[in-house]
């Protein structure tokens, strides 16, 4: 099951509420319990915020009421960090915290870095990537006050909207749509940027408290230990068929299968998203062949890969490896 933590949803709507979305504060999904909310049902609502409002760029409109308590736990492990490469750094490495339905990584150019997302839940409506993208560089304009922290260019899965206007005030003229993730390119000179908030002995105890807090979330699930055991086999280019990671987890089939049942989740959607992150990287990061990649991934012929990448990323692998440069 794909969520969002409640700390995120709660400062959305809070910031929505400022933005001037006019939402009812008795409204049911506001008073609900629980760590986390089903991500259908934020994008069902952010949808029928957006129909009501008549207003397609009001997920824009959040930029100027982000903060570090949109992210819960880890807003404290962020603000303690040093500088903004580490707090960038700290924010991938527990995004979980957030969300589990997408995954975020952070990578190093010559002279930029970026911050690049991938949908591995329900596809999101263009309100929740703008609200997450606005809410994103929001939070770096908050942790670096004094400085301008401004996108070399923003990368969205959505196709280009007839008016771009609020997208361009506020991402600058770099834009590009109809991606097959979303991403902030940024100068790599912000991640030197000292952050007024940071305190050594802080950031130890949040860094530590958040580890807790992920391993309670997930390490211990039995979604994660497949998870790893997936990237490790498919890393060392040993099987990943059903049998032999529940072999390999010294768990029976009809076990494996009824944990992760309990956990919401399947065995061919975690072999799927394993396979779509090993993709993106060796696709980007390796000179090998789109045919040994394919079949490093365990698909039984380039015709399948090929089927596979066109579902992920929206193009032929040979297609989105151009994309590096």
């Amino acid at each position: 099951m794909h969520t969002v933590s409640r700390s995120y949803f709660t400062t959305l709507a809070q910031a929505l509420i400022r933005a001037g979305a006019g939402i009812d504060p008795h409204d049911p999904i506001l008073a609900e319990s629980g760590r986390h909310i089903r991500l259908v049902k934020v994008y069902e609502w952010l949808e029928e915020v957006v129909r009501r409002t008549g207003d397609a760029d009001i997920g824009l409109r959040v930029l100027a009421h982000a903060h570090p308590a949109m992210l819960g736990q880890l807003g404290y492990a962020v603000m303690s960090c040093a500088t903004l490469g580490d707090a960038l750094q700290r924010l991938v490495c527990f995004h979980p915290l957030t969300t589990n339905g997408s995954i975020l990584r952070l990578e190093q150019n010559p002279g930029e870095v970026r911050l690049i997302g991938f949908e591995v839940g329900p596809p999101a409506p263009r309100v929740f990537i703008d609200a997450g993208a606005a809410m994103t560089l929001g939070l770096l304009q908050w942790l670096t006050p004094g400085h301008t922290v401004t996108p070399l260019e923003v990368e969205l899965a959505y196709p280009e909207p007839a008016d771009t206007r609020v997208l361009r005030s506020l991402f600058g003229e770099r834009l590009v749509f109809g991606r097959p993730y979303n991403s902030l390119r940024l100068p790599e000179e912000v991640c030197r940027l000292a952050l007024p908030t940071a305190s050594p002995e802080l950031d130890r105890l949040h860094g530590e408290y958040a580890a807790a807090r992920l391993e309670e979330r997930i390490e211990g699930s039995t979604t994660s230990r497949v998870r790893r055991a997936l990237t490790e086999q498919l890393t060392m280019g040993q099987p990943t068929a059903l049998e032999s990671l529940s072999a390999h987890l010294r768990l029976s089939r009809r076990s494996l299968q009824n944990a992760l049942e309990r956990d919401g989740v399947s065995f061919t959607a975690l072999l799927d998203e394993a396979r779509l992150t090993q993709a993106h990287s060796l696709l980007r990061d390796s000179v090998r062949s789109v045919k040994y990649i394919g079949a490093s991934l365990g698909f039984r012929d380039p015709s399948s890969f090929h089927k596979a990448c066109l579902r992920w990323f929206g193009m032929p692998p040979g297609e989105y490896r151009k994309l590096r440069g």
